[in-house]
């Protein structure tokens, strides 16, 4: 009996912390919605399917440290839409991604660097990439 509430225990923890994720997310895509001029027309949040795969590309990425990526080439490329990934800050802001065109995340970098010093922009080809460093340099490149 002890080992089944115990159990239990454990169980609720877990989905006491999922909770709690989902309700932090969810705050910070409502600040974005009210605070980023035009979010709605501009910008959308990626869908699981997109999830997976800007997880996957982010897994294989090479990190100097948690947030700072070591980017080796530098291989300019025509961005057209891309994802936007938080690389530093809350475990919550992690799980947002946000799809869209290059130039509208660039000309909103103010709003974004607020919430993370070091952003990631995968273009849709899930090959191509920027990385924006905590001064502000854009850093193109290319996964291998």
């Amino acid at each position: 009996m002890d080992i089944d509430m115990k159990t239990r225990l454990a169980q609720k923890k877990t989905q006491l912390k999922m909770r709690q994720v989902q309700a932090a997310i969810q705050q910070y895509k409502e600040y974005f919605v009210k605070n980023i001029d035009q979010f709605i027309k501009k910008y959308r949040y990626a869908d699981e399917t997109e999830v997976m795969k800007i997880e996957s590309f982010i897994a294989n990425l090479s990190f100097v440290q948690p947030g700072q990526l070591s980017v080796k080439d530098v291989c300019p490329y025509p961005h057209n839409n891309v994802y936007l990934c938080f690389l530093s800050r809350t475990e919550t802001l992690f799980k947002i991604y946000i799809l869209g065109k290059y130039d509208d995340i660039i000309n909103d970098y103010d709003e974004w660097e607020v919430f993370s010093p070091y952003l990631l922009l995968v273009d849709e080809d899930f090959i191509h990439y920027v990385y924006v460093n905590d001064y502000g340099n854009a850093i193109e490149s290319q996964v291998m």
